[in-house]
Order: C-alpha cells, then sequence, then structure tokens
C-alpha cells in the first residue's frame, strides 16, 4: 500500500470517527455552541475585525482556483512550469471544484437539511437540531452540513502547503515554516470563527476539513500534482 493509499484510509477512517463520537454525543455540537452564545446571540458574528478578517479568507478561496485556471492554460500552453507544472495547477483547480464546489455547496449543503445554530430552538431558532450523521428536513438551502467556508479554507490551505513545499530551497527556512505556520493559524481562524458566529456546528467543520482533505488525497492519487511532467 503506497502512503497517499495509507492517508486516503486514514482520512476514510477519521471522518467515521467523528461521526461515531457527534453520532453517539451529540449534544457535544450545541454543547460547543453554547459557549459563544450569549446575550441571545453569537457576539462573534456582529465583530466588525472578525468578520473583516472572515470575508479576506473568503475573497482569497475565490482568487486562487481563478489564478489556477489562468497558470493552468498558461503553463499548458507553453509548457513552462510557474511555481507548478501544469498538472499541479490542475489538481488546484480540480481540488476546488470538485471540493468546495460539488461535494460541499452542491450536494451537501443543498440536501443535508441540517439547521445553523443560530436557526435552532437551543439558540433562539425555530428548527430542530439534528446531528450531523442525520439527513433532516430542518433546512431549505445552503444548510449548516458540512461548512463552505471551513472546506474553502482547507482547499486553500492544501493548495498552498503544496506550493511552500516546491519552493521550499528557494525560501529562507524561517519563511517557508512561517508560511505554513501562518496557513494552519489561518484555516484554525475560519474554523473557530464559523462555530463562534453560529454559523456551523463543530462537526461541520471538522468533517469540511476532512471531506476537502480526502478529495485532495484522492486526486493526489491519480493527478500526482508534483510529478515532473514527461517529454
Amino acid at each position: 500500500m503506497s502512503r497517499l493509499d495509507r492517508l486516503i484510509a486514514g482520512l476514510i477512517g477519521a471522518s467515521a470517527l467523528v461521526l461515531l463520537v457527534f453520532g453517539i454525543w451529540p449534544q457535544l455540537d450545541l454543547r460547543v455552541a453554547g459557549y459563544f452564545y450569549q446575550d441571545a446571540q453569537f457576539p462573534v458574528d456582529h465583530n466588525a475585525l472578525i468578520l473583516r478578517l472572515r470575508y479576506l479568507v473568503w475573497d482569497a478561496t475565490l482568487v486562487l482556483p481563478l489564478i489556477a485556471l489562468g497558470l493552468l492554460v498558461i503553463t499548458g500552453v507553453w509548457r513552462r512550469k510557474l511555481v507548478l507544472e501544469a498538472r499541479g495547477w490542475g489538481f488546484v483547480l480540480a481540488l476546488f471544484l470538485l471540493g468546495p464546489g460539488l461535494l460541499v455547496n452542491a450536494i451537501l449543503k443543498q440536501y443535508w437539511g441540517r439547521a445553523r445554530p443560530y436557526d435552532v430552538v437551543e439558540f433562539g431558532g425555530q428548527a430542530q437540531f439534528t446531528p450531523a450523521y442525520q439527513i433532516a428536513d430542518q433546512c431549505a438551502t445552503n444548510c449548516s452540513f458540512v461548512s463552505g467556508e471551513g472546506s474553502g479554507v482547507m482547499a486553500l490551505a492544501i493548495s498552498l502547503w503544496m506550493i511552500l513545499w516546491v519552493l521550499r530551497h528557494r525560501l529562507p527556512r524561517v519563511l517557508f515554516w512561517a508560511g505554513q505556520g501562518g496557513t494552519l493559524l489561518v484555516l484554525g481562524f475560519v474554523g473557530w470563527q464559523r462555530v463562534a458566529a453560529g454559523g456551523h456546528f463543530l462537526s461541520d467543520v471538522l468533517l469540511s476539513w476532512l471531506f476537502v482533505a480526502l478529495v485532495a488525497a484522492v486526486l493526489a492519487r491519480f493527478m500526482r500534482p508534483l510529478a515532473a511532467p514527461r517529454r
């Protein structure tokens, strides 16, 4: 079994474990969300600075796949490497399209029907809370399961980690590790903000990360984004 095959198996196992834990103890989602619910609201959702940072990251998740598309065309036509080879930029584009685009936003968020925290009865809404594993009818569209922004920032993080890995011998070591750590901080910030603002339950965020990481691992298994092209 190859390293990627082991990674795929591990991510499937981790996703199953998260679903199991939040299935056995669904109140964990309500308890975590309750930590951020004060005075009949989620105060983080009204913090201007946090919202500004949230939208900045959101914009980055929209811009990067467009950049990847442009660089895919350039590297594919002119056969020139621009940080990544054409297959690398193709991987980035496919990751965003198949992960956050198709799996998360077009399928799960549209058809799972899980209400967001600020919409459930426990936090002043009218919808019923449902566990992560349960397909429900408490939300009609753009629902809580799983986090769209969580999936987008995971695709962003994976893409940036791959780019930094390619540039690791050209960058000073401190910049390389600062980039890796900064990307991890951005990932954590978005996950925290979505839960603290009442936009998603913790299970929504964790599973959005795992699902997109799984899509990335499967794509890497077949696309080999860092492999040198045949001449």
